[in-house]
């Protein structure tokens, strides 16, 4: 993934992607996380993000994938995405066979009026340190906070009524 890191969808596939077990009781656990991630990953969504570099002003982004295509919010106006949803999902399974980084499950908590699952991540590749919300209610990604060199992007996820955006190029 050779994305912007303020691309909601790049940070949606680096958290999705992002777990892995720690010890052999533990993979069944990491597992389910991996799943979740593809599994919000193939579900019509709408991603927003905030980021906001070490001293720097905090930017926001949106992306949506209305089921067909993704579309992300550039500069005030949405465009497609030229990444196709199965190069993301293709991905994010290869980290489910790979288990490349470091994975516990912190415990159930309520986040936004809804119960979640909280994951604590520690990507070894890139050293960026996770905290990853998914939904008990339907096993999909709630949202994420993720930290790397004094930079964190909070993300938040919804699945309701996400169509294509009006005038997408």
């Amino acid at each position: 993934m050779s994305r912007h890191l303020a691309i909601p969808v790049c940070a949606f596939v680096a958290l999705a992607s992002g777990f892995a077990a720690t010890e052999a009781h533990a993979a069944n656990t990491c597992d389910a996380a991996y799943e979740a991630g593809i599994k919000s990953i193939q579900t019509p969504h709408h991603v927003y993000s905030t980021t906001t570099p070490r001293g720097g002003q905090s930017r926001t982004g949106e992306a949506l994938f209305d089921g067909k295509n993704e579309y992300l919010l550039i500069h005030g106006g949405w465009r497609r995405s030229a990444m196709p949803q199965q190069v993301m999902v293709e991905a994010a399974q290869e980290k489910l066979k790979t288990h490349p980084d470091a994975c516990t499950l912190v415990g159930d908590r309520v986040a936004n009026g809804q119960a979640v699952s909280v994951y604590k991540v520690n990507n070894k590749e890139t050293g960026t340190e996770q905290t990853v919300r998914i939904l008990k209610s339907s096993g999909l990604m709630q949202g994420a906070t993720a930290t790397r060199d004094g930079a964190t992007i909070e993300t938040r996820y919804e699945y309701t009524n996400v169509t294509a955006p009006a005038g997408a190029n």
